[in-house]
């Protein structure tokens, strides 16, 4: 399956109190500019829509993998 979006909040949103989900100026810019669906094209081919089991969305691994290179995370 290829979810391009995440349809139910996790449990890491769900506990965080509503003061800490605000983004910084910097991640808000690069949060507007990931939603662009032109991101999402690629992997369209590499993932068929009827088999397999889900994975992460594709919206969420994208602003995982700009977190992991921002921030020099291993």
């Amino acid at each position: 399956m290829f979810p391009t979006v995440g349809d139910q909040c996790s449990l890491w949103e769900s506990v965080l109190p509503q003061e800490l989900q605000r983004l910084p100026a910097e991640l808000t810019r690069v949060d507007a500019l990931l939603d662009d669906p032109a991101f999402f094209a690629p992997f369209v081919a590499f993932f068929d829509p009827r088999m397999g089991r889900p994975a992460t969305p594709m919206e969420t691994y994208l602003r995982l993998m700009f977190l992991k290179f921002r921030y020099r995370l291993g």
